[in-house]
């Protein structure tokens, strides 16, 4: 094995080292992009087509272990070792371990994975000195192990030469071929050698590459080390210690912080204290870095805004450029490295195009298979629906024939409090589906709109008798489709051989015939379709039987379009890891670049790795119940139990070898946490300032205008309280919605409360004020209604029964002081009509105020002179945000009551 290790001080001055001379020609493997960018812009030598990554060069050379494809087969096998698998245990707790592992069944394969790739043998393995969880997968992977595809996790060994050399010079090409540019002739690259940089996290295939590389070529280990700093830069030591080889160095040109590198000066300087003090040197604070201060932000939330702007001014630029040189990134005033990434998880909210073409899964009607997946219950055969929001997605995507765009989930949305409690589309003999429910919402509707029905006027508030009865057909049509589409997906699949290859043949079909079609030709998703079905074309290689949810499990991998041409960045705030890359660009950027060293709190920067092993694998699994065989398994444990020095080392590089400005801060809040500086930054007495960002944004204010249709001439006095409680409200309700129409269920609930009470106390006027009478008609009148709340189960109808009874003995009754039901007079009839529109008329605030007093109050002539239509053209319509809001029945369109409560 022709195995070395070099070190240089100096990242700028790797071509000032001995051995320089006899590698720059070579074949390099970087950790990361970065770093091949990084070098790249240094070195001109090396930008000649022989720079690639390291993770390029193990696919290269495992293609098979890295195709998606193994991987599914794969989680096949363990998914059918596990349900063939009957340990000798109680068989109740056995149903419970099995759920527990079916549930983890991602991480117990990567665990398996990493065992293979590690090439451990189960017969070394102290099986007293292990969990049970880790049992159990010693077990499973025993299994797999004996059973006849056990080859499939078989970690390719003992490569030819020509096999090398072909993975070498694919991989070197692999980057342009990916990207869709011009591949760069590597003739002149001396392949015989081959350069490894920056490793510091070795993966098992990384180090089984190096081995088989090896064999044939010379390969030469490289890492930046500074002897000046020696307390810092143990870790790379004490990781490559574990090669057993000579580490060679020299250190004739360590950098020293210069006057004449004025922008990072500051920075610089503050490295070297770094340094100094964590050699235990006690040194006085140098002048140099009097003025550094750490911006303190107050939690993620605070930090991602202020990325947030950063970027979009990086995004006018770029796209305010004609020559657009490189992405949106680089036209960014602040580069950000952060030692805690959840930053990436809010941006990549707002900024999805940042972070990669979108999985077709995440696309409509991407979400439309997932639904119908989600939806079938294998066991009995059919649609069992367990969330409505399932159905939703399946009408949103467009897979199904609709009149007009939206019609289908617009319709859905106004009716689906009706059958909310259905769990089928198609009922049986004892219970009602979806589609029946559906069907009996219709007959109720032709009887409303004849007159045939009673309470017609308090049922027209309801959402769902608002609708048209061609839309409720275009629905039952539309859901009965979907049941004949997830059937011909799914009916026969549990009794099929190759059931995978079968469904995905049906899938393509469907895709090419359904979908395709009705795709816009210039649309970005007709590219992904059409990048999916190349995907689908390999389908006649499955060759798996397995179970429905291991279907499920698995259709994220299958249904990943073929990648587009070029890449994408993949995140807005980089990791500590990039650090040793791309801070190299520094030396040719405009030196007020800011390089921005983010979340250097105690936490972030001494946290250990969590996802250091997939469960159930612990360090204790690799350093009490395992004996180590050869140096790959030593270097890939303590490369793990080493990652947690690493954010210190890159931090340090970053401030000695940034060329441009920087700036540190810290998030002071987290996970109900407080944070404190990172404590080497508090010994050498760098102070903090909250970061003072800037509130005064205008919001521009939007013009609403509507088409005042028929109801220009016949507005009544409850269209004048509207008003007075809220513009926008009356816009909504009175201008567009033609009255109250109650769509959330809690509103819908309370509203059957009110008008269960007001026909109550209708129908018993003039009679004795007994509690049996009172609840003989409680019963009566409800009975009548819930045909028309279909959503509300046995304890809700009692609940609102006690509710109303409440109300009424409160208000007609005077708490019991009456004994007979009084007469409704004119007066009580208003009071009922209005709370029928409003829930409430009167609401006390935290200050116990009357927020509503004088809203229903007759109204003046000016108010009416309001709705004279000339003045509702000119009229502003204004959200007035309060406690209403939670009673009003276009609270979920307007959202203002949401917003004050993220403002408070």
């Amino acid at each position: 094995m022709s195995l070395s290790i070099y070190t240089y001080s100096n990242p700028y001055e790797i071509n000032n080292e001995p051995y320089w001379d006899s590698i720059r020609n070579c074949a390099h493997f970087c950790v990361s992009q970065t770093m091949v960018n990084g070098l790249s812009a240094v070195y001109d030598e090396l930008d000649n087509g022989q720079l690639a990554t390291v993770e390029e060069l193990a696919e290269a050379l495992y293609p098979r272990w890295f195709d998606t494809k193994t991987y599914i087969e794969q989680y096949t096998i363990l998914t059918n070792t596990l349900d063939k698998v009957t340990p000798n245990i109680e068989p109740d707790r056995w149903k419970k371990i099995k759920q527990s592992l079916r549930f983890n069944k991602s991480a117990l394969l990567d665990s398996i994975r990493l065992m293979a790739e590690m090439g451990l043998l189960l017969k070394n393995i102290k099986i007293k000195k292990i969990t049970e969880e880790q049992m159990y997968l010693v077990a499973a992977y025993n299994a797999i192990l004996r059973g006849e595809n056990a080859e499939i996790f078989a970690l390719k060994k003992n490569f030819s030469e020509s096999e090398i050399d072909n993975a070498v010079k694919t991989a070197l090409v692999a980057k342009d071929k990916r990207r869709g540019k011009e591949v760069k002739s590597i003739e002149s690259v001396d392949c015989n050698t081959v350069v490894i940089h920056g490793i510091h996290q070795f993966t098992p295939t990384i180090l089984s590459m190096l081995e088989e590389v090896s064999k044939y070529k010379r390969v030469v280990l490289l890492f930046n080390y500074q002897q000046q700093y020696n307390e810092i830069y143990q870790t790379w030591l004490d990781v490559y210690s574990c090669f057993d080889l000579n580490i060679k160095s020299q250190f004739n040109n360590e950098f020293k912080p210069t006057t004449l590198l004025q922008p990072s000066y500051e920075g610089n300087m503050l490295a070297d204290q770094i340094g100094k003090l964590s050699n235990g040197i006690i040194i006085e604070k140098s002048k140099d870095i009097n003025n550094v201060k750490v911006v303190e932000f107050d939690n993620i939330t605070e930090f991602s805004a202020y990325v947030a702007r950063i970027y979009e001014e990086a995004a006018k630029d770029f796209h305010a450029d004609e020559h657009k040189n490189g992405s949106v990134l680089s036209y960014m005033k602040e580069q950000f490295y952060s030692a805690n990434n959840s930053v990436n998880d809010i941006l990549k909210v707002y900024f999805p195009e940042q972070f990669g073409e979108r999985h077709f899964l995440a696309y409509p009607i991407g979400h439309f298979f997932v639904a119908v997946t989600n939806m079938w219950d294998s066991e009995n055969g059919g649609i069992r629906i367990e969330n409505m929001n399932d159905i939703a997605e399946c009408l949103y995507s467009g897979a199904l024939y609709e009149k007009k765009v939206g019609s289908l989930i617009t319709t859905f949305n106004q009716t689906k409090n009706y059958f909310s409690r259905a769990t089928k589309l198609k009922g049986d003999s004892e219970t009602d589906g979806v589609i029946d429910l559906l069907k009996k919402l219709k007959k109720q509707m032709s009887k409303l709109n004849k007159g045939k029905i009673e309470y017609i006027e308090q049922l027209a508030k309801l959402s769902y008798f608002n609708v048209e009865l061609d839309e409720i057909d275009e629905l039952i049509e539309a859901l009965e489709a979907l049941n004949t589409i997830t059937k011909i997906f799914y009916e026969d699949f549990e009794n099929e051989n190759n059931n995978f290859k079968h469904f995905y043949e049906k899938l393509k079909d469907f895709v090419e015939t359904q979908i395709l079609p009705t795709a816009d030709a210039e649309s970005e998703f007709q590219d992904i379709l059409l990048r999916l079905l190349v995907r689908l074309e390999e389908i006649e290689k499955i060759e798996t039987t397995s179970t429905f949810d291991c279907l499920k499990d698995t259709m994220a991998y299958y249904l990943k379009q073929e990648s587009q041409k070029g890449e994408s960045a993949n995140w807005i705030v980089r990791d500590f890891q990039q650090i040793d890359g791309d801070i190299l660009k520094s030396s040719t950027q405009d030196p007020d670049i800011i390089y921005h060293f983010a979340c250097v709190s105690d936490s972030d920067m001494n946290v250990k790795r969590e996802d250091q092993f997939p469960w159930p694998l612990t360090i204790e699994f690799f350093e009490r119940a395992y004996e180590p065989l050869d140096w790959k398994y030593q270097v890939y444990v303590k490369a793990r139990k080493e990652f947690k020095h690493f954010k210190r080392y890159a931090l340090i590089y970053g401030l000695e070898f940034n060329r441009c400005k920087f700036k540190l801060s810290f998030i002071k809040n987290d996970d109900d946490k407080e944070n404190e500086l990172y404590y080497i930054l508090k010994l050498l007495g760098v102070k903090t300032e909250k970061n003072i960002h800037d509130t005064t944004e205008v919001h521009e204010k939007q013009n609403i205008t509507f088409d005042l249709g028929k109801n220009t001439n016949n507005f009544v006095d409850l269209d004048g309280f509207r008003r007075r409680i809220c513009g926008y409200r009356f816009a909504l309700e009175s201008l567009i919605e033609n009255g109250t129409k109650y769509q959330d269920r809690f509103l819908q609930t309370k509203y059957l409360e009110i008008i269960l009470a007001n026909n109550v106390r209708r129908k018993l006027e003039g009679q004795i004020a007994t509690e049996a009478i009172m609840n003989e008609a409680l019963d009566d009148s409800a009975e009548r209604l819930r045909r028309y709340f279909r959503f509300l189960n046995e304890s809700e109808i009692t609940d609102i029964k006690s509710n109303a009874k409440n109300a009424i003995i409160h208000q007609a009754l005077q708490d019991g002081k009456i004994k007979q039901f009084p007469k409704v007079t004119d007066i009580d009839s208003e009071m009922m009509r209005k709370k029928e529109e409003f829930i409430y008329l009167h609401l006390e605030n935290e200050n116990q105020e009357n927020v509503l007093l004088g809203k229903f109050n007759d109204l003046t002539m000016a108010e009416k002179k309001q709705f004279l239509p000339d003045n509702l053209k000119n009229a502003s319509y204004d959200k007035e945000a309060n406690i209403w809001c939670q009673w009003c029945a276009v609270r979920e369109k307007c959202l203002e009551n949401y917003k004050s409560l993220v403002e408070i």
